[in-house]
């Protein structure tokens, strides 16, 4: 056998596995990222319904005009802890950027003022229940736009 024939099987082996791993590679970061993707929308999701699940218990606590001001503070203030609020918001900063992780917990901060509303006394239609629902409401949209950009395949 000639040594040309035998040269020329070893670089098209050596090229033939070569293009196997640097395929495989390519597939396995794709892989990885898009589950790492999918595990920071479970996540967010997650959050985001910890939030509106919280925030919907405070809104109710601020219409029961009929309960004392002690047992509607009450359940505002059992409304975070109930939802996993503050647990969820860490889970979503560890996997999320940090222009997502800051959204996070503006959104939590600005859903503590809303709850600290009710805690005072205060109904769903007073000025400070309002601008406090408010302020929550944008920060929260402000983190969905946050997310979305995140989340965008790249």
């Amino acid at each position: 056998m000639e040594w040309t024939a035998l040269a020329a099987t070893v670089v098209g082996a050596v090229i033939g596995v070569g293009s196997t791993l640097v395929t495989d590679r390519v597939s396995w970061r794709r892989d990885t990222r898009e589950r790492g993707r999918e595990t920071l929308r479970t996540v967010a999701a997650q959050f985001l319904e910890a939030l509106t699940e919280a925030r919907d218990a405070m809104s109710d606590a601020s219409r029961s005009e009929h309960l004392p001001v002690a047992e509607r503070a009450r359940l505002a203030r059992a409304s975070t802890s109930a939802q996993g609020v503050h647990a969820k918001q860490y889970q979503l900063e560890l996997l999320a950027t940090p222009e997502v992780a800051e959204s996070a917990r503006d959104a939590s901060y600005r859903l503590l003022l809303y709850r600290d509303a009710v805690v005072a006394g205060h109904l769903r239609d007073d000025p400070e229940c309002t601008q406090a629902r408010r302020a929550f409401r944008e920060a929260r949209q402000k983190l969905m736009t946050a997310m979305r950009s995140s989340l965008a395949p790249r």
